[in-house]
């Protein structure tokens, strides 16, 4: 069988994913609340090892929703963050979320003999096997938040963007941005894992803030970064028999010294095209 026809339901995952993520690590990377989405990453982790211990099947709908459930309830708490003064502060709250939400997820999955092998798998993902039904799903529902947030997309842009001059959006908005962030998260973790989904949250938005100044080139210029390194990352994780996840990690992970040989080349080209004084 052909490769890449293995390897496209991935792909086309991937990048829906990248799309998502991309545009809501943009968001983070200005708020300077980097790690907010491992946090509630861990905690679909978390809301999924409960419903195994329930004795449901980890993968299947009634866990989604004790992970939607669990990561809802954490973001309506973290859209109160931006209330507590001092960055300091906030990161450590959010540090202190991931690792406590860590640790009760290898608490509860301890309790069963194949808890250890299904909290490997809540990290690392499997998506190399994602189902049609299962994109069709995700497609589907980011579809919808896409449409959401460009219709609203003065109220969202003003939440991380906006100078002190401009109107401020108000605690409902923040509310729906999180939950918004619960959901898209919720869903990805079930299926790409928590290390594949925080990597495409963070990596291609922070790769392309160090080429691109705008906020739609930085969107575009993560995309495409984005993409490439998925492509990369799941032909190499094939041909070489490596596990997915981690192996797509590692190559996105070099998406930020490709950004920097992106940025000198330009700023060469730049200054050789202008003319001599």
């Amino acid at each position: 069988m052909d490769p890449w026809l293995i390897l496209f339901p991935a792909f086309v995952m991937s990048a829906l994913m990248i799309v998502t993520h991309t545009y809501l690590g943009l968001h983070v990377l200005v708020r300077g609340i980097i790690f907010v989405d491992l946090a509630l990453a861990q905690v679909a982790a978390l809301g999924v090892s409960f419903a195994f211990l329930l004795g449901e099947e980890p993968h299947g709908l009634r866990a989604q929703f004790y992970a939607l459930g669990a990561t809802l309830t954490v973001a309506f708490a973290f859209a109160g963050l931006r209330r507590i003064p001092g960055k300091t502060t906030r990161e450590v709250i959010i540090g202190i979320v991931y690792v406590v939400a860590t640790a009760l997820s290898i608490v509860i999955l301890s309790r069963s003999t194949q808890g250890m092998e299904e909290l490997k798998s809540l990290f690392n993902g499997n998506i190399l096997w994602v189902r049609w039904q299962e994109i069709s799903l995700v497609a589907g529902i980011y579809l919808v938040l896409a449409a959401f947030h460009g219709i609203y997309r003065k109220q969202f842009y003003s939440l991380s963007f906006a100078t002190e001059d401009s109107p401020q959006s108000g605690f409902l908005w923040e509310v729906l941005f999180f939950a918004s962030f619960a959901i898209v998260i919720t869903l990805a973790v079930n299926i790409a894992g928590v290390l594949l989904v925080f990597a495409f949250l963070i990596i291609p938005a922070f790769s392309a803030s160090l080429v691109a100044h705008s906020l739609v080139g930085r969107l575009l210029t993560g995309w495409g970064l984005g993409l490439f390194g998925a492509v990369a990352g799941l032909w190499i994780s094939y041909t070489a028999d490596l596990p997915v996840g981690a192996t797509v990690v590692s190559i996105v992970g070099l998406l930020p010294l490709v950004a920097v040989v992106l940025g000198a080349i330009r700023r060469i080209v730049f200054n050789s095209s202008k003319p001599a004084v």
